[in-house]
C-alpha cells in the first residue's frame, strides 16, 4: 500500500509540473495575444486617422495642385518600361546569409563531384539504392526539382519510385508520366485512391529492389553527392544498418536553418526526431520491423526509426548537409503547428516504443520547444550519498545545505561534507541540518576529497555537489535518478544557472577553446538554444563535476577521479572513462539548480597535458558536437 501511495504521489507531482509548464506556455501566448490586440487597436486608429485625412480640405487642395503632374505619370511609366526592356539588368540578388556563404564554401563543387565519380568506380560494394518518394498533389515545379536532384546524383546505381497516392491535381497528373519517362531508373506507380503516406511508402517498399532505401519527400532536394557519401560510408563499414546526415531548410530566399547534428544520441532522439533527413536504411530491417504504420501518419518516420533502433545500434552519422527540406505552408519544416496531428502522433510513437521496451513512463510535450520529455517510473529510490567537498569557510555551504534539505523530495539520501584544509565551523555545527563531516586535511584538490568520501560510504548511488550549488525545485534529484537507474547510463547532470539568470552549465563540449567548455554558457536560462537543444534531454561526452550523479559500481569500475586532475577537468576525465566503458552521459534540463562558481584560478598546464595525451581523439572530434560547429565557443554556432 505504501509503494502504491508513493507511486500515486509521484504521478501527481509529475502531472502538476506538466500543468505548471502548460500554464506558463499559456501565459506567454496570452501575453502575445494582448500585444496583438493592442496592435489591432493601433492599426484601427491609424486607419481612422487616414480616413479623416483623405476627407480633409487640405487633401482636396493638394489633389488639385498635383493634377498637372499626374497627367505625365502614365507616359513616364511606359517610357521607363521600354528602357528597362531594351537594357535588361539583373536586379540585385539578396545578400547571402552567413549560413548560405558557409554552405557554398563547404558543399561539393564541380571538381569534387568529378573526383567522386572517379572514386565511385573503385568501390568494392556498389549496392542498388531505392529512393522512395510518395507523391500527393505536389506543385509540379517542386516535384520536378526533386526528381532532378535524384537525376543529378554522382552515384548512379539507384532507382526512384514515385508513388502517386491518389492525386487529383490535373497539372500533376499530366506531368507525372513525363517525369517518369526521363530515365529508365524512374518507376511510377499509381494507387487507386488516397491512402495516406504510410500506405504509399509501404507500397514503395514492396516494389523496392535495392538493398538500401532512402526517403525523399516529394518537394525536397538532395545534394548531388548525397547517395555517394552514404555508399562511401559502406565501404568503410559493411556492418552499419542506419546512416543519417545533416540537413537544412529550403526557403524562397535560399537555404536556411541548418540542423548540424550530433552522432547517435539516444536520449536526444527521445526528445525529438533529430535524425529526420536524410535517412539511409538497410531494406531488410525496414521490412523486419513491419514497415510504416498508418496510425502514426504525420510522424510515420519517427515511429519507424524507433522500431529500428530496438533492433540495431549500428547507427552512423555523416556530418555533412546532404538534404534540403522545403519550408512551405503545409510543411512542418516551417512550423510543427502546420501539422497539428504530428505532435500527437510523435508522442504516441514514443509511448509505444517505451511500452515495447517494458519501460513504465509518462511522456509529455514541452510546449516551448515542441519536443518531448520522458519521466520514467523510479523503480527503487536507492540511497544517494550527496558528497560536498568544502575548502574554505563561507556562507555558501550553509545555503547549499539548506536548499538540499528543504528543496529535495527524493526520499533516501545522506549528506556528507568532506572538509579539506582547516576545520570549518559551518561544516561542523553551524547548521540545523543532519549531515556527516569527514576531514581530509591533506587533500590536494577536490578530486582527492571526493574519492576519500566514496571510500567512507556504502551508498549505491553517489552525487558529487559543489558547495556553491543550490537546489531550486523539489524534484531535481528524482529526475536525475530516473535516468541513472537505466543500466546504460553512467552519469547524469542538470542544467546549472548562475544567480544572474544565465546558463553556467548545460553539458560539456570537448576540444572547444581549450579542453572543455560548457555548452551554451552565458545564454539566458530559458533560451531554447540552437535547434532547441537547451530545452531537451540529450547526451554529451562529459558533464560538470559541480553536480554529477553516478552509480558506485560504475565509479569504481572506471577508477574514480584522477587526483592529478580537479575541477572541470576532473569531471570531464571521469565521464570520458565511463564513455570508454560503454556508458551514456546524460544532460537533462528538467533538473535545474543554481550555481555561483568561484572565480577560476587559471589553467593547470600539467592537467591539460594529461587530458590531451589521454583523450586526444575525443578532443579532436567530440561525437556529440558536430565538427562543422565553432571550435572557438560552445554555442553551437557555425564554424569556419
Amino acid at each position: 500500500m505504501s509503494k502504491e501511495l508513493d507511486a500515486l504521489e509521484r504521478k501527481l507531482e509529475i502531472r502538476n509540473r506538466e500543468l505548471m509548464e502548460a500554464h506558463g506556455h499559456i501565459a506567454v501566448l496570452e501575453e502575445k495575444l494582448l500585444k496583438l490586440k493592442q496592435y489591432r487597436r493601433e492599426l484601427k486608429s491609424l486607419k481612422e486617422e487616414r480616413r479623416r485625412m483623405r476627407e480633409s480640405a487640405e487633401r482636396r487642395v493638394g489633389q488639385i495642385l498635383l493634377t498637372p503632374y499626374r497627367l505625365l505619370e502614365k507616359p513616364a511609366k511606359q517610357i521607363w518600361r521600354r528602357v528597362r526592356h531594351l537594357n535588361p539588368t539583373r536586379g540585385k540578388s539578396p545578400i547571402p546569409t552567413e549560413y548560405q556563404e558557409w554552405f557554398e564554401k563547404h558543399r561539393a563543387g564541380p571538381e569534387s563531384l568529378a573526383s567522386m565519380r572517379h572514386e565511385m568506380r573503385t568501390f568494392a560494394s556498389q549496392p542498388l539504392i531505392s529512393v522512395l518518394t510518395p507523391v500527393f498533389d505536389t506543385p509540379v515545379p517542386w516535384l520536378r526539382e526533386a526528381v532532378e536532384s535524384v537525376l543529378g546524383q554522382v552515384y548512379e546505381n539507384w532507382e526512384l519510385l514515385l508513388i502517386d497516392d491518389g492525386s487529383t491535381d490535373a497539372a500533376l497528373l499530366r506531368a507525372l508520366p513525363a517525369l517518369a519517362a526521363r530515365d529508365r531508373r524512374i518507376r511510377l506507380v499509381r494507387l487507386e485512391s488516397h491512402q495516406g503516406i504510410s500506405a504509399a511508402l509501404n507500397r514503395a517498399l514492396d516494389l523496392a529492389n535495392g538493398e538500401w532505401v532512402a526517403f525523399l519527400d516529394h518537394d525536397d532536394l538532395l545534394e548531388p553527392d548525397a547517395l555517394f557519401q552514404n555508399v562511401k560510408r559502406l565501404q568503410e563499414n559493411q556492418e552499419v544498418d542506419l546512416i543519417y546526415s545533416d540537413e537544412d531548410k529550403l526557403t524562397e530566399q535560399g537555404f536556411d536553418s541548418p540542423m548540424l547534428k550530433p552522432d547517435w544520441s539516444p536520449d536526444f532522439f527521445l526528445s525529438c526526431n533529430y535524425l529526420c533527413h536524410m535517412i539511409f536504411l538497410r531494406r531488410d530491417i525496414v521490412r523486419e520491423v513491419g514497415g510504416f504504420h498508418s496510425q502514426f501518419d504525420g510522424s510515420q518516420d519517427y515511429d519507424l526509426l524507433l522500431r529500428v533502433i530496438e533492433r540495431t545500434k549500428r547507427i552512423h552519422h555523416i556530418p555533412r548537409v546532404l538534404y534540403h527540406w522545403r519550408r512551405s505552408d503545409n510543411s512542418s519544416a516551417s512550423d510543427v503547428r502546420q501539422k497539428p496531428g504530428q505532435l500527437g502522433a510523435s508522442l504516441r510513437a514514443i509511448e509505444a516504443h517505451l511500452k515495447r521496451q517494458d519501460v513504465q513512463a509518462h511522456v509529455a510535450v514541452d510546449w516551448r520547444s515542441h519536443g518531448f520529455y520522458v519521466r520514467r517510473e523510479l523503480r527503487e529510490a536507492k540511497q544517494i550519498s550527496i558528497i560536498i567537498p568544502n575548502l574554505r569557510a563561507s556562507n555558501s555551504l550553509e545555503r547549499c545545505l539548506e536548499s538540499v534539505v528543504t528543496r529535495t523530495s527524493y526520499p533516501n539520501y545522506e549528506i556528507m561534507i568532506v572538509q579539506m584544509g582547516q576545520r570549518d565551523k559551518i561544516a561542523e555545527a553551524g547548521t540545523n541540518f543532519s549531515h556527516r563531516v569527514l576531514y581530509f586535511a591533506d587533500a590536494e584538490n577536490n578530486s582527492g576529497a571526493k574519492n576519500y568520501a566514496v571510500a567512507h560510504t556504502d551508498s549505491p548511488w553517489l552525487l558529487f555537489l559543489d558547495p556553491n550549488v543550490e537546489a531550486m525545485s523539489p524534484d531535481w534529484l528524482t529526475i536525475m535518478a530516473e535516468y541513472l537507474q537505466r543500466p546504460e547510463t553512467g552519469a547524469v547532470g542538470p542544467r546549472l544557472i548562475n544567480p544572474g539568470g544565465t546558463i553556467e552549465h548545460a553539458g560539456l563540449v570537448l576540444g572547444v577553446n581549450g579542453i572543455a567548455q560548457s555548452a551554451f554558457c552565458g545564454f539566458p536560462a530559458e533560451h531554447p538554444g540552437v535547434n532547441r537543444q537547451l530545452h531537451m534531454t540529450r547526451n554529451y561526452s562529459a558533464i560538470s563535476g559541480a553536480c554529477l550523479l553516478t552509480r558506485r559500481d560504475i565509479f569504481q569500475q572506471t577508477g574514480g577521479f584522477d587526483e592529478k586532475l580537479s575541477g572541470v577537468l576532473g569531471g570531464a576525465d571521469l565521464c570520458l572513462k565511463m564513455r570508454r566503458a560503454g556508458y551514456l552521459i546524460v544532460y537533462t534540463p528538467l533538473a535545474k539548480l543554481c550555481w555561483d562558481p568561484l572565480p577560476s584560478e587559471g589553467v593547470d598546464a600539467s592537467a591539460e597535458v594529461i587530458m590531451r595525451q589521454r583523450w586526444c581523439d575525443v578532443l579532436e572530434r567530440d561525437p556529440y558536437y558536430n565538427p562543422n560547429l565553432s571550435r572557438d565557443r560552445a554555442d553551437f554556432s557555425l564554424g569556419e
